[in-house]
């Protein structure tokens, strides 16, 4: 692999041309062609009023057209804001006014296929106004014919169909590139991911151009893919997770097999048929996978499954892939830093590589752990909080700059807020958060985003949020403590959430209670959330619903 480039243009223009960059639903797209692709939608989007260091929102699913729309902004200096499907409307509007997007990008077929032109319709209508062209990138031609009229309550300046997009001459934005400055695009935001942080409202986390290239031709090092493996690709590109994977595989020259959707039999069949080398979920992930097999089945190909450890009471899972031909070896990465930022030594016995955390990718890093209680760095294998500096930094917290200068100590490292421990080896492992946030649907959540849209629906004293193994994936639990003399409809609660927030977010039981159970601290009360997972736990038992 070449040197690492400051571009993803440079990136992309390193790999072999006529080699499969991304397979999808049976079809494929050489580097020479997803090039193309992108030269063209880079032309139309200039051509549409975009320009270097606008802003355009990807709320689309996992297909060849979310990187060519990604791909053709870096090439512009146009940041991409990455949408998740699964948010409600007023998350959704919250991330497009706090970015101030300039476009929206959207797939009326897929969001959501039953209501996919009304979600379209509020979202429209509640927005700040900053967009001033929406890209119906649906699959389906005529999935999107009537968002234009729907859309009517507020003028609207433009609007594209993605076979407009490709119908631009490729050249003119290799003229119009030339004719910019060259070396801005690396410095300016190319990804806006979305985390949450230490209070309700999720953070908007930015990285430059440059730290993608870098980080993906680093990682791809890191984690052996070259020229001639295949990465089986079924996290969604909107997480950090999924589109570190991605940049990653095609910083290498590597072959894409994209998935829209995680199907266990579909990736058990693709494991087995095709050339895959890679794969990269979540631990909950490959139970799901191994549990429909066949007797008999073998990957032909897998040599490396990075997972993250996001499901409690898995422990056996890693001997049981195992045995099958999956090699589970443990990763670590944040949004901060980007995932797949290190992983556990692949020949490490099974204890070791099937933990969080491992080796850096890059020899630049430094890990450190601080014990929380006395502000001491931590001695190998003495627990603390994990604090990383190097490259891959994020630029900054969208907006905030406040929370940006608290992320960082006086000499440059980033808190991680994760606890763990280094190993004295070069290595480190990571044992959980040290705050509450939740794991889950493959995505960091803070509790209070969900406590505060229950209290809002129920009018409750008081709401507590904990992560629950059900059915084998973490789901939140509610607590809530109602007002005197008013009861609470669960089931309503519940249906009402649906339409606010993410889907996955949405408590699978809400449990009203007299009082929550209490420590006592130096700073007074302090909820005893461990008591309140294992009584969640235990009536879900009682109930079946494990």
């Amino acid at each position: 692999m070449d040197s690492a480039p400051a571009t993803l243009a440079g990136m992309l223009a390193q790999a072999p041309q006529q080699a499969v960059a991304v397979s999808f639903d049976g079809t494929q797209l050489s580097y020479a062609q997803l090039r193309e692709q992108v030269g063209r939608v880079a032309a139309s989007l200039q051509r549409l009023g975009l320009r270097q260091g606008d802003v355009l929102g990807i709320w689309l699913p996992n297909t060849p057209r979310w990187l060519v729309l990604h791909l053709a902004c870096a090439s512009l200096g146009i940041a991409s804001l990455s949408l998740n499907l699964k948010l409600g409307v007023q998350e959704l509007v919250g991330f497009i006014d706090r970015a101030r997007c300039k476009a929206l990008a959207f797939d009326g077929a897929l969001a959501l296929p039953a209501q996919g032109a009304q979600l379209l319709q509020q979202v429209w209508q509640q927005h700040a106004g900053s967009i001033g062209l929406l890209v119906d990138a649906s699959r389906d031609a005529g999935a999107g014919v009537g968002a234009g009229a729907a859309l009517a309550a507020r003028p609207m300046p433009r609007f594209a169909r993605w076979d407009d997009l490709l119908h631009a001459v490729a050249g003119a934005a290799a003229d119009a590139a030339d004719a910019a400055d060259a070396s801005a695009p690396a410095r300016r935001p190319c990804i806006i991911l979305s985390s949450s942080g230490t209070t309700s409202l999720p953070k908007l986390i930015v990285h430059s151009q440059s730290n993608v290239a870098l980080h993906a031709r680093d990682a791809a090092r890191g984690f052996g893919v070259e020229r001639g493996c295949g990465t089986l690709l079924a996290l969604p590109l909107c997480g950090a997770f999924g589109y570190t994977a991605a940049m990653m595989t095609l910083a290498a020259g590597a072959r894409l097999a994209l998935h829209e959707v995680f199907d266990p039999v579909a990736a058990a069949h693709a494991l087995e048929r095709e050339p895959i080398t890679h794969m990269f979920g979540t631990n909950d992930m490959v139970d799901k996978l191994i549990a429909p097999l066949a007797p008999g089945w073998r990957p032909q190909a897998l040599r490396f499954f990075g997972h993250a450890n996001f499901v409690p009471g898995l422990d056996g899972l890693p001997a049981r892939a195992q045995a099958l031909g999956i090699p589970m070896v443990g990763c670590f990465g944040m949004s901060e830093i980007l995932a797949l930022f290190a992983h556990q030594d692949p020949a490490a016995p099974l204890p070791r590589r099937a933990q969080s955390g491992g080796f850096a990718v890059s020899p630049a890093v430094q890990v450190r752990a601080r014990v929380p209680e006395t502000g001491a760095l931590a001695a190998p294998m003495e627990p603390g909080e994990l604090e990383f500096r190097g490259p891959y930094m994020l630029q900054e917290y969208l907006g905030n700059p406040e929370a940006t200068a608290q992320a960082f100590t006086a000499d440059g490292f980033l808190r991680s807020g994760d606890l763990g421990y280094l190993n004295g080896d070069g290595g480190f492992t990571h044992v959980a958060r040290l705050g509450d946030v939740l794991r889950l649907g493959g995505f960091l959540v803070n509790p209070a985003e969900i406590e505060e849209a229950v209290l809002q629906h129920t009018g409750a004293e008081a709401c507590q949020v904990v992560a629950v193994n059900a059915a084998g994936s973490s789901r939140p639990v509610a607590f809530v403590v109602p007002a005197q003399g008013r009861a609470i409809d669960a089931e309503a609660v519940k249906a009402r959430l649906q339409r606010q927030i993410a889907r996955y977010k949405v408590p699978i039981r809400i449990f009203s209670v007299e009082n929550f159970p209490y420590t006592m601290g130096p700073n007074g009360r302090k909820v005893k959330r461990n008591e309140l997972r294992e009584t969640a736990q235990s009536w879900l038992a009682r109930e079946g619903m494990q």
